[in-house]
């Protein structure tokens, strides 16, 4: 992409750039197969925690096979919506792949959030029990928000249970609020964890809770599962496997196994067998920030959005 000037992205404007949602399942396909590959360059998570509860991660990424490079500079506050503001802020940085230069920033929220909850979305077309009609929620921010919106793009009538300990703030139609996490996910077939991620439930998630099959998405970490739960599934994957193994070495999935493999693994070895409970932790990766985001910097491109600065 040749660089016309650094072009800024308001937050609003990333939302309203943000590509279809077949396209976002198609990119984040596309981004894990690269993945599986050895296409794509995606360096392990460089980690700061300046206060309690708090991280700021670095997370740059390459997609040879795109020539594109992207970084994202995210931060998650516990504290912050306790003081009306965001839990997650942050921004993403775009580079000509050919010179280096910078040509755009822009708020990365909607890009965590829609890539997250698509590539939970594409485990759950490829790895979820056939006919599923109930999901649960543990959580309720921003991330459970775009995962409610499209697990109901995926399946219209399906019936969503929530436990959060703000009830106020579900605002999702149809879906039932209940006072604990085994509440919710006793008798779904999906369930996703997505409590913020230096924090921890009271009594983690147990396998004797879940339906025989089952598939479980956790998108907060480790902060909402038992280990014994994961050490129990009959497939156990993750995003990236030396991300998974550097957030383990930092101190975090005490108890986890080692993965069984990688997500775009999986979909390049084709339609999963296994039955029983399968976990699918997508931790995060760079690359799929860098296929959103460069996709909505073509957009804001072709329909002239965004303020041009001067580097």
């Amino acid at each position: 992409m040749t660089p016309d000037g650094l072009r800024y992205l308001s937050s609003r404007q990333v939302r309203e750039l943000l590509p279809p949602v077949a396209r976002q399942l198609e990119l984040v396909r596309e981004t894990y197969r690269a993945m599986a590959d050895g296409a794509v360059d995606v360096p392990a998570k460089l980690g700061l925690h300046p206060r309690e509860g708090s991280f700021l991660h670095a997370m740059p990424a390459y997609l040879r096979d795109r020539d594109l490079v992207a970084m994202k500079w995210i931060a998650g506050y516990a504290t912050n919506p306790v003081r009306g503001l965001p839990y997650l802020t942050g921004l993403i940085v775009l580079n000509d792949s050919e010179t280096g230069l910078p040509i755009a920033i822009m708020d990365c929220a909607a890009v965590t959030a829609a890539r997250t909850a698509a590539a939970s979305a594409l485990c759950v077309d490829e790895l979820a029990p056939s006919g599923w009609s109930t999901a649960a929620l543990v959580g309720f921010g921003v991330q459970a928000r775009a995962h409610a919106a499209i697990l109901r793009h995926l399946n219209p009538d399906m019936r969503l249970r929530v436990a959060t300990r703000r009830p106020g703030t579900v605002d999702e139609p149809g879906a039932e609020v209940v006072a604990s996490p085994r509440e919710a996910v006793e008798g779904a077939e999906i369930v996703v964890t997505g409590i913020p991620l230096r924090a921890r439930l009271d009594e983690p998630v147990v396998g004797e809770w879940l339906e025989p099959e089952c598939l479980v998405l956790p998108i907060d970490y480790d902060a909402c599962l038992h280990p014994a739960l994961v050490a129990a599934a009959s497939l156990f994957l993750v995003d990236d496997v030396d991300g998974f193994r550097g957030a383990r070495a930092a101190g975090q999935f005490g108890g986890w196994p080692e993965p069984h493999g990688t997500v775009g693994g999986a979909l390049a070895d084709g339609p999963a067998t296994a039955g029983g409970v399968r976990v699918c932790a997508n931790l995060g990766v760079g690359a799929l920030d860098a296929a959103f985001a460069v996709a909505v910097l073509s957009a804001a491109v072709e329909r002239e959005v965004g303020q041009l600065v001067e580097r």
